[in-house]
């Protein structure tokens, strides 16, 4: 009993390290005193797996720690004078200035200390969150056939937790490369590359998932009482409601050309210095508005930075720029980081310009790498064996020389920094994600105005970050009315800093609700990317009916087209299916194999037609299913994906398959019950269906979603007009025959001859009758531990007849409890069905031939050995007192997701 009280390792080292560093000593004892008997190395891979804190010279310093910014007086040991000087004057001869330029620290209103210290404990506390689970992540990846120049993309193998922009490195046999995470859509991840990464078909991804959240922490507190560049008024005004007046009166705003009269009026807005909030919902052309205002402040020779919060909505931005400043092209326009598109050209990368202008810094960084990795390999040979004294002074020799080009590559790479910020200060426009702003490259870089586009996705702590690079000329782009940032934290402090994009944290989107418009609020109403069916739908649900369709729309032909693509809202209500939801093992997400056999479907009969098409959902499980559909002939232009990460893109024809039907997972996601305005089901519903140009396809158990009774929110609204409105669409009428197929006769003989051909089989069989097990026991037998065969027991814990008697006849049986699924993997063919699947009534049976469905469906319902309990493809035990079979149970006790391995007679 008394083992049950004491703490663990990561709780101890948090409390430890709250004020600040700690020695290693010290905090190796402060462990000890908590009753915890580890060693340094334990502690050392506790703090570096968990993201708690870094070893600095025997110090350990927690991550996202920071003193306030003073002049530190440097110390410079021969080795490091005898580097600086050399990179000095490499530095020197490429015009740089011996020092860089120091702006003063902008003002301090009262406020800012105490908004920086909260939205650094919301970091923290977010920091905290994150470290419980494992932050140092490695994931197996796949190399896909796109790839281009030092963008290569890959297939992950498991979640990418980590943001884009994010450092990792990249381990392809046994050698680590660092890397940064471009883009990551669906399973598809884009890494930047270094030049001498070798081309790969396979490789793993090493994350650390807390970097981003250190980075931000670190630089606030630097900023608690200000600092060199940085405007704090600015940053403060950023989060802070606006004073009430009256919106500026705009008769008949003039403008750029080639926008429409809202467009002309938020940009006139935006000119005035100030802070303005551009408001864009789906498709009215916020991205054409801030690039006409941008060449606008251009013409007006300011500098400005471009700031986004993914990598593929700086890309889009700055595409637009220069379709109306071609000439940014020279060097007016610096993107920092690397694009995940590839068609950017590669004149404004940051990267490029400064390859080309620090070449003699580079050059001298490959060549000292060089020379490192070759001493460290003489030096790893002299390990090896015993030394005589001509070895051991070669061995000093090569250390001394390998602490001298380490010394190099860090000033080397110091210099290449400074190279990157000069280019940075003679462009002017600077892109960049707004990550960047916590970083080396824009630190103490000041801008005459900030554009932040896409902010409802921005945390409010790092839209400060962002605003403070300006003047207080700041225009703050976005659609609150979709998807906020996430977050794993619930404390006050990350629901306040973290949840909430500047929007809401300076009360616009309530005083919006409530008809006080913020008087340098500038929203733009006309849409062009949805028809007008969609569109008024998605103006109704969630825009109070502000949205209106511009006539082009109407006249615009349709590039992409399929059968059952009959009407611009269609509805495939799934109700009566009766179909199943299911989770991964020790995930709430969710999946429903029925459904993506439905769309298997669809998409077989799309594939010769439909140019342009999506596939989305709210649940990332359910988005492998969907992706593994993809037809490789249209790997270009389809997509599949969750909704957060389509967010920003569209299709002409979009599937929406909501997953939840009320059965196996309950109850139902709280985006479907909880759907009031502002909420993130309303939110996330909102950006599914405007995400689609021409159809709009929405797969559902309509009556379990749509409850009549139920509050009139803008979820209930969407789902009673789209109800009205849409076209129904037969769920049989989806069916393929080439890919899917209703069994209603023969389904043992069927069953039996895709078992004959199968290489493997697993099965996922509810409590009930398996009256047809017996059949299938000659076929399942000769597969031995091939075939696993899991069965829910009764209340009781035992297990069918049938099944004692499968077992009995070799036939890998597995107790398991609950199982939600009812379906098959039988070598490249997928079965599912309503009710057992083997039972006196399996209810409605789809079969689905897909190679690549089948392996992303046996990836989905495969179990992993833990607590005692085998896997997948591995035997079951039986109880060592009783001889019952053991049970492996997947819920806990209490019914919260858990995995314990006993027996439900002896509990053992």
């Amino acid at each position: 009993m008394a083992g049950r009280g004491k703490p663990n390792v990561v709780t101890v080292v948090q409390a430890a390290l709250t004020n600040g560093p700690v020695s290693g000593n010290e905090l190796l004892e402060i462990v000890h005193r908590a009753g915890l008997r580890i060693d340094k190395g334990v502690l050392w891979e506790t703090c570096a797996t968990h993201g708690l804190a870094d070893l600095r010279d025997d110090m350990w310093v927690p991550r996202g720690w920071a003193e306030p910014q003073a002049e530190r007086p440097a110390f410079w040991g021969s080795i490091e004078d005898r580097a600086a000087t050399e990179a000095k004057r490499l530095a020197m001869s490429l015009g740089l200035p011996a020092y860089e330029p120091v702006p003063p620290a902008g003002p301090v209103p009262p406020g800012w200390p105490e908004a920086a210290r909260q939205a650094a404990t919301a970091l923290r506390h977010e920091l905290t969150a994150v470290s419980k689970r494992r932050v140092q992540t490695d994931v197996p990846l796949i190399a896909t056939a796109e790839s281009a120049g030092r963008l290569r993309r890959f297939e992950a193998q498991g979640e990418i937790g980590a943001a884009e922009g994010t450092p990792a490195t990249l381990i392809i046999k046994n050698q680590p490369f660092k890397v940064e995470i471009v883009s990551v859509f669906g399973s598809v991840v884009t890494l930047s590359m270094p030049s001498d990464a070798p081309v790969t078909a396979e490789a793993t991804l090493r994350m650390d998932l807390s970097w981003l959240l250190t980075e931000q922490s670190k630089r606030l507190n630097e900023l608690v009482q200000g600092g060199p560049g940085f405007h704090a008024v600015a940053a403060l005004a950023a989060v802070t409601p606006p004073e009430p007046g009256t919106p500026a009166s705009l008769t008949k705003p003039v403008g750029p050309p080639g926008l429409n009269q809202g467009q002309r009026a938020a940009v006139q807005i935006a000119l005035d210095p100030g802070l303005t909030w551009l408001w864009g919902p789906p498709g009215t052309g916020k991205t054409t508005t801030i690039a006409a205002l941008i060449a606008e402040l251009c013409a007006r020779k300011r500098r400005v930075l471009l700031a986004a919060p993914t990598n593929a909505a700086l890309d889009v931005a700055i595409q637009a720029v220069l379709r109306r400043l071609p000439t940014l092209t020279d060097g007016g326009l610096a993107r920092i980081g690397q694009p995940a598109d590839p068609s950017l050209v590669r004149s404004v990368l940051v990267d490029e310009i400064a390859a080309a202008r620090g070449a003699p810094l580079a050059q001298r960084r490959v060549e000292a790498g060089r020379q490192l990795r070759e001493h460290r390999k003489d030096l790893d040979t002299l390990k090896r064996r015993d030394l005589d004294r001509a070895e051991e002074t070669r061995r000093l020799r090569l250390e001394t020389q390998i602490a001298e080009l380490q010394a190099l590559l860090r000033e080397l790479d110091s210099e290449l920094v400074r190279v990157r910020r000069q280019v940075c200060r003679e462009a002017t426009v600077v892109a960049a994600t707004a990550h960047q702003l916590a970083l080396e490259t824009l630190k103490h870089l000041t801008f005459d105005v900030v554009v932040l586009d896409e902010a409802s996705m921005t945390t409010a702590a790092l839209t400060m970050l962002v605003a403070g690079a300006g003047r207080g000329h700041t225009i703050i782009a976005g659609d609150f009315r979709q998807l906020p940032p996430v977050v794993i934290a619930d404390t006050e402090e990350v629901q306040e800093w973290l949840c909430r994009s500047p929007f809401e944290k300076a009360g616009i989107p309530a005083a919006v609700s409530e008809r006080r418009d913020p008087p340098r609020l500038a929203t733009l109403t006309e849409q062009y990317r949805m028809r007008q069916s969609i569109g008024d739908l998605v103006s109704t649900a969630f825009y109070d009916r502000r949205l209106s369709t511009a006539p082009a729309t109407a006249a615009r032909a349709t590039r992409s087209k399929a059968s059952w693509a009959k009407a611009e809202l269609m509805i495939v209500d799934t109700s009566r299916m009766r179909s199943r939801t299911a989770r991964r093992q020790g995930s709430l997400s969710r999946y429903n194999l029925a459904h993506a056999q439905l769309i298997a479907g669809l998409s077989a009969d799309a594939t010769a037609t439909a140019q342009d098409l999506g596939l989305i959902t709210p649940f990332a499980p359910q988005a492998r299913l969907l992706e593994s559909l993809l037809p490789e002939t249209r790997l270009k232009d389809w997509a599949a994906s969750t909704v957060h990460r389509f967010q920003g893109g569209e299709r002409d024809i979009v599937v929406y398959d909501t997953v939840d039907s009320g059965r196996g997972v309950t109850p139902l996601n709280r985006w479907f019950t909880e759907g009031h305005a502002g909420s993130e089901g309303a939110r996330l519903l909102n950006v599914a269906a405007s995400r689609a140009r021409d159809h709009l396809v929405v797969i559902g158990a309509l009556e379990t979603l749509h409850k009549r009774a139920a509050a009139r929110d803008p979820v209930w609204t969407f789902f009673s007009n789209l109800l009205d409105q849409a076209t129904l669409l037969p769920w049989r009428a989806t069916l393929c025959g080439e890919r899917t197929e209703l069994i209603e006769d023969e389904l043992v003989e069927r069953l039996r001859d895709d078992i004959k051909q199968a290489a493997t089989v697993d099965m996922w069989l509810p409590r009930g009758s398996l009256r047809a097990l017996p059949s299938l026991l000659p076929e399942l037998s000769s597969l031995a531990e091939r075939a696993t065969i899991w069965v829910e027991p009764d209340k009781d814990g035992y297990l069918p007849v049938e099944a004692l008697q499968a077992r009995r006849e070799g036939v890998n049986i597995r107790a398991c409890l609950p199982i939600l699924e009812s379906s098959a993997i039988v070598g490249d063919v997928v079965w599912s069905s309503s009710e057992s699947l083997l039972g006196s009534n399996p209810g409605v049976v789809l079969r689905t031939e897909h190679r690549a469905f089948a392996d992303a469906a046996r990836r989905a319902q495969r179990r992993r050995p833990g607590a005692g309990a085998p896997g997948s493809g591995q035997f079951g035990d039986d109880c060592g007192r009783c001889r019952r079979m053991l049970i492996r149970y997947e819920r806990d006790r209490r019914g919260r997701i858990g995995l314990r391995y006993e027996c439900s007679a002896c509990g053992t």
